[in-house]
């Protein structure tokens, strides 16, 4: 880089200096025209070497995050995963193992994470709005000023996890097998879980089915269970919501 700047500065020198003897000695044509071609070669040639590299560059770039994007696509477990700058949309993370990932400030609308063993992941500040977390694992996990609105969490599992404020629950979709933390008070938990929507639940190893009703009269607690109440992960029951 310092040959190029050098070498753009030298072309200006000589176009500049082509320019002057036009205005001041225009006698000399013979020599403007040189100086003149000399130094406008210069910067064009360095234009189109730069443009080249940069392409170059870019071509590189997009060759190794397709690689990138594929080899986490492919993987089953991915432990410790992070994005690191790389762009992650339109991954599905279902099914995978992500233990202790690092998703933390991430915007993750919508993403796809059912069944995924998200234990120990970090989502601080994460936008997990809308997102499909049926069946995750996200224990241990720290969700902190992470957002959940709208979220699909029927039966996942956030034991011991660190959970968000009341407000980033609003218009989540639970079951009575979402298993949440008993580090909350149940005045706290069911102030958190007001603005959710409660939906039926099939068990599809028992056949078993709970309405919201049913959930309620069950443990008292309108969405999900509260540890150690939690069942779901410790018989390794798969659900899925009705409708």
């Amino acid at each position: 880089m310092v040959m190029v700047a050098v070498l753009l500065v030298a072309g200006g020198i000589l176009a500049g200096r082509a320019w002057a003897m036009a205005v001041k000695e225009p006698e000399s044509e013979p020599r403007i025209e040189v100086l003149a071609g000399v130094g406008a070669g210069l910067i064009t040639g360095i234009a189109v070497g730069l443009s080249a590299i940069f392409l170059e560059q870019a071509i590189t770039a997009g060759q190794e995050n397709a690689a990138w994007r594929a080899s986490v696509e492919g993987a089953a477990s991915i432990p410790g995963f992070t994005p690191a700058g790389h762009d992650i949309r339109g991954i599905n993370f279902s099914g995978k193992s992500l233990r202790n990932a690092d998703f933390s400030n991430a915007r993750l609308e919508g993403f796809r994470f059912r069944d995924a063993d998200l234990t120990g992941a970090d989502f601080t500040g994460a936008d997990l709005s809308g997102a499909n977390l049926i069946g995750a694992n996200l224990q241990d996990a720290v969700l902190t000023g992470a957002e959940l609105d709208g979220a699909l969490l029927h039966s996942a599992n956030f034991t011991h996890a660190d959970l968000p404020k009341r407000a980033a629950f609003e218009g989540a979709l639970l079951n009575a097998r979402t298993c949440w933390p008993k580090s909350l008070e149940r005045d706290d938990l069911l102030d958190r879980l007001r603005d959710v929507e409660v939906q039926p639940y099939e068990d599809e190893v028992s056949g078993r089915h709970l309405a919201e009703a049913d959930d309620v009269n069950e443990d008292g607690l309108r969405g999900g269970q509260q540890v150690p109440d939690c069942t779901l992960w410790e018989r390794g029951a798969r659900v899925r919501p009705e409708g």
